[in-house]
């Protein structure tokens, strides 16, 4: 895989990683806020935006038009200045160590959960049929709980009928069906893998932590929401359930969220209507955000040559001796060979030219050091007039001027032909 591929991809996952910051921080910090005026079904359904930002950060890369940028690597005033061109190579090379330090914990935290959701679901044992189409563990404490991504079934403790009453009973059916209706299995395993996905962020299990709370309490309002249960019955059945081990990959009625929070939040009541246009709005909001920070990231600005013709006049001055002057025509990229960094290293570089608007032109440089990419810098100035370039160890000179003396001094004008 070439430097720039993987350059690319370390790029992403930069990006990637302030949107996950952004939009996990966020709901983080106004959960609380929003679920009092919102209800907790508004605020289950913000966490969409998380996968939805992270998801454009995928997008493809393109080329924008856009007029080059002036970066002249002169001198400052100091006696010394070293602007080492091998140490964009230096970091080049770390990009693949960074890239297979962060697969590591990726594979490794996903093998981990892999294995904690095959022990706990061996740990329930044989599974017998149980009231209602779900089943019945082995196990008194294990369960009430939703697994199982293809054909989702329903786990009760073995103890389920003498422990819950007929209304209880029906709770917590009535609860762990509305997991498996709006499909919180995927949602679960998809807040496993961005867990996986991003180990190394400390946001990471906090973040996950709270989703899957901010999932059980949606749950509770869209239960009472039905009017179907009452409050008491379904308190009841949240006292009597046995907090279990939480699945990687599962629903456990009782397990993440705070029983007393719980509790306190089964008579809360907003507006539907109020809550669908608010989070309607916020991922709408989000989604324009985080469509055109991945836009941005993702651009590639055009270095193709202008059509015409130009004259380039060059002085090229290495390792502090004299000037070799130099004119061409050029209608694309001109090489330069010869040339040496300011540590000494042999070096070539490919000059492209681009014409932009107000009469003014580009020039872009790919420095290759020892076969390896050293710098791309990029000189703006109008046709006509003087742009100079100096990589390496420059030294200021009695009459305040300053000399490469290791290293190279480029000197160059360009002109319509």
């Amino acid at each position: 895989m070439s430097p720039d591929v993987l350059a690319g991809l370390v790029l992403r996952l930069g990006v990637a990683t302030l949107v996950f910051t952004l939009l996990a921080g966020l709901p983080m910090a106004l959960r609380r806020f929003l679920r009092a005026r919102l209800g907790a079904g508004a605020v289950y359904a913000l966490w969409l935006a998380l996968p939805l930002g992270l998801a454009l950060c995928c997008w493809p890369p393109h080329e924008v038009a856009a007029p080059a940028t002036a970066l002249v690597m002169a001198p400052a005033a100091n006696d010394a200045l070293t602007v080492a061109a091998a140490l964009p190579a230096a970091r080049t090379a770390c990009v693949p160590a960074v890239l297979l330090v962060w697969l590591a914990g990726a594979i490794g935290g996903a093998a981990a959960q892999m294995l904690r959701q095959r022990a706990l679901l061996r740990a329930l044992g044989p599974l017998r049929p149980g009231p209602g189409g779900a089943w019945l563990s082995m196990r008194p404490d294990a369960g009430p709980l939703l697994v199982g991504l293809f054909g989702a079934r329903i786990v009760l403790p073995a103890d389920f009928a003498r422990r819950y009453d007929a209304a209880e009973q029906a709770a917590v059916l009535a609860h762990e069906r509305v997991h498996a209706r709006r499909g919180d299995l995927w949602w679960n395993a998809l807040a496993a893998l961005l867990s996986c996905l991003f180990w190394f962020h400390p946001l990471a299990g906090p973040a996950r932590r709270r989703f899957l709370a901010d999932q059980e309490l949606a749950c509770d309002s869209a239960v009472l929401g039905s009017g179907l249960h009452a409050p008491r019955a379904y308190a009841n059945a949240l006292l009597k359930t046995i907090a279990t081990a939480s699945l990687p990959v599962g629903c456990t009625m009782q397990a993440i969220s705070p029983i007393k929070e719980r509790i306190m939040h089964l008579q809360d009541h907003v507006s539907p209507r109020r809550a669908r246009i608010a989070v309607a709005a916020a991922l709408a909001g989000l989604t324009v955000a985080g469509a055109s920070l991945a836009w941005a990231a993702t651009g590639k600005a055009a270095t193709v040559a202008g059509s015409g013709q130009y004259r380039l006049a060059m002085d090229l001055s290495i390792d502090g001796g004299p000037a070799r002057h130099q004119e061409v025509l050029t209608a694309g990229t001109q090489r330069l060979a010869g040339l040496r960094d300011g540590e000494g290293h042999d070096c070539e570089a490919d000059l492209a030219l681009t014409e932009g608007a107000g009469a003014t032109v580009s020039v872009q440089m790919q420095l290759v050091c020892d076969g390896k990419p050293a710098a791309s810098p990029r000189m703006l100035a109008k046709l006509g007039e003087s742009m100079t370039l100096a990589i390496g160890r420059n030294e200021k000179q009695a009459d305040g001027s300053y000399l490469t003396v290791r290293g190279f001094r480029l000197s160059m004008k360009v002109d319509k032909a």
